[in-house]
């Protein structure tokens, strides 16, 4: 019987978990601008999968004692109790490493209109947004604890406790992206480029140089993959692939948001990437031809580099790296 009580108390303290850990994902997922595709589903995959790792280790932590705590003095522990626990055991350990850690939250400078790197609003929507996490798996907690009060149903909820468990750490192992895109889908841990250039083409000329690259993977029958990332209907970075399964991957990057941040990187343009997977890919050929096309667009707007940043000539880059 004991064991029984046991289970339980673990079974809601995952569900509470399980809970907390949506009610911060899903808000996250809905503001994704960017198409979804096999990254984005990973992504997400993955954040859950660390955010319920947090999420049970709180619970464990704190939640269980005080929860064993209030019931030693108290023949049921209700609803509300449950809930300011919650909110408290999610919103107290932010808030406190913010104020150590950051300092004293600075109001907004209202004459030039710049924002504190750590400001009372930001501060405030945090631990508001953690809270109601932790509030949320609260009242999950209660609701399993008064659902498992008889035998079968509280076999029940270690069931489903275990069933989204195994799903939240195997979902992430299982979903994987095995195209071409993925340089690292034969389990390598790194790989280096063959050709590394910055381009300089102007922000604007984006869509022509991605209809290059489309036009170029058609003839060449490569797959072709676009990748954006917005946020507040400004875009942060963007990407295209170009791959085959002999080995050949072709990336172009932008990335707005360094010239926002004032970085030197900015100025040095695009970022231009051809990897070899395999000893005969036939890399050279494809970079030659989409390198003509490139320059006869732009002319003597790209830079090779080698592996220390040193600027090379285009039959030095083309003899590619060890």
């Amino acid at each position: 019987m004991r064991l029984q009580q046991y289970l339980r108390l673990l079974g809601a303290t995952l569900l509470a978990a399980f809970g907390a850990t949506m009610a911060l994902v899903i808000p996250l997922c809905v503001q994704i601008e960017e198409p979804i595709n096999i990254i984005v589903v990973k992504q997400v995959l993955t954040l859950t999968m660390t955010t319920f790792m947090v999420a049970t280790t709180h619970a464990m932590l704190f939640g269980v004692p005080l929860y064993l705590f209030v019931r030693r003095r108290r023949p049921r522990v209700g609803i509300a109790a449950c809930a300011l626990t919650g909110f408290l055991i999610a919103a107290a350990p932010f808030s406190v490493l913010a104020l150590i850690g950051g300092g004293a939250p600075a109001m907004v400078n209202r004459f030039n209109g710049a924002p504190p790197s750590f400001s009372w609003i930001e501060y405030v929507s945090a631990v508001a947004l953690l809270g109601s996490s932790g509030l949320v798996g609260g009242l999950t907690f209660w609701a399993a604890m008064r659902s498992s009060l008889s035998g079968w149903r509280s076999w029940s909820v270690v069931s489903a406790a275990a069933l989204l468990t195994g799903g939240v750490f195997v979902l992430p192992i299982v979903v994987r992206d095995t195209s071409c895109h993925n340089v690292f889908r034969d389990g390598r841990t790194s790989v280096r480029p063959q050709v590394y250039a910055n381009l300089k083409v102007p922000a604007e000329d984006w869509k022509r140089l991605e209809q290059t690259f489309a036009a170029f993977g058609q003839a060449q029958a490569l797959s072709i993959r676009r990748d954006v990332h917005t946020r507040d209907g400004r875009i942060m970075w963007r990407s295209m692939d170009l791959c085959n399964d002999a080995g050949v991957s072709i990336s172009v990057g932008d990335e707005p948001w360094l010239a926002g941040v004032h970085s030197p990187r900015a100025d040095e343009g695009m970022t231009f990437s051809i990897y070899s997977l395999k000893p005969d890919s036939g890399w050279r050929l494809l970079a030659r031809h989409l390198l003509d096309e490139i320059e006869k667009m732009w002319p003597e707007k790209t830079t090779f580099r080698g592996p220390s940043g040193q600027i090379l000539s285009f039959e030095d880059a083309m003899k590619g790296r060890p």
